[in-house]
């Protein structure tokens, strides 16, 4: 005869195994721009999603960014039902930023000087650049920095496109 299921389920009952609280748990880490998440040459998500699950245990992930030249490896230990977050150190690349005639320059919200500007560091991913002269007005723009090679940006503040 067939018994009542306990209730306290163990992990070889089919219905609880299934469970994430059981078998696994998550992943969290936030990047300037979308990356690829890796174990063992293998995709398994990537940083546009809020977390990622994998099964619980210890996982050696690499993040990469092809666009901007990254590739990290980090290990991650996955609790049962909770999520572990991933920080991530951005790197960082070199600005150039040049106008004509002349402008001072916001990186970010931050003055960081008058051009010309070379060698500015800055982390990989995407900065918005504000270039202001007293009598030719502001110009906005964005600038990738890589660490594949120097990021450039550069303005004509007497055009007016």
């Amino acid at each position: 005869a067939a018994t009542p299921a306990s209730p306290r389920a163990t992990a070889a009952d089919p219905e609880r195994a299934a469970s994430p609280l059981t078998v696994g748990g998550w992943v969290s880490m936030k990047t300037p721009v979308p990356m690829q998440v890796f174990e063992e040459g293998g995709l398994v998500g990537t940083t546009e999603v809020d977390r990622i699950m994998l099964p619980v245990g210890t996982h050696r992930l690499e993040i990469v960014s092809d666009a901007l030249g990254y590739r990290s490896r980090h290990e991650v230990v996955i609790r049962a039902g909770q999520t572990s977050t991933l920080r991530l150190d951005m790197p960082t690349g070199t600005l150039a930023v040049n106008a004509q005639p002349w402008a001072e320059v916001w990186v970010d919200g931050d003055r960081v000087g008058e051009t010309p500007i070379g060698n500015l560091t800055r982390t990989i991913g995407p900065h918005e650049v504000v270039f202001r002269h007293p009598e030719l007005g502001e110009k906005k723009t964005t600038v990738v920095v890589t660490l594949k090679e120097p990021a450039r940006v550069g303005v004509d503040l007497r055009s007016k496109s």
